[in-house]
């Protein structure tokens, strides 16, 4: 079994833009496409991820949604898991002390647009 981390994401369409959002990370994207939103999200969690390793910062690595966003995304029903790769920004992957996990998974949950706003 890889070494691997996995990350939580809200995805919705509001109007014509789509917004994301890590639920473990509180990162949030927004993308006029869903492909791009995916994109870009999963570019931020991996950036997070090795600078936040190489950096010896993992103590700042983690922070929480707000608790209505876990509840949107545990009602979601429509969910989808990626695995991605992380293409470690240090040279020298021999030193255990920049270790990266070498995979992040995200489990997306595409929720309905809320029309009531």
């Amino acid at each position: 079994m890889k070494s691997s981390m996995t990350f939580n994401i809200l995805a919705k369409k509001k109007g014509g833009e789509w917004i994301a959002h890590c639920l473990e990370l509180d990162i949030v994207a927004t993308a006029e496409s869903l492909p791009k939103l995916e994109k870009d999200m999963f570019d931020l969690i991996t950036t997070q991820v090795d600078y936040a390793f190489t950096n010896n910062n993992l103590s700042n690595l983690y922070h929480p949604a707000p608790p209505e966003v876990w509840k949107e995304f545990y009602a979601c029903k429509n969910h989808e898991e990626k695995e991605i790769e992380i293409k470690q920004s240090v040279k020298d992957k021999t030193d255990l002390q920049t270790f990266v996990p070498p995979w992040i998974i995200t489990k997306t949950c595409l929720a309905q647009e809320n029309t009531s706003a």
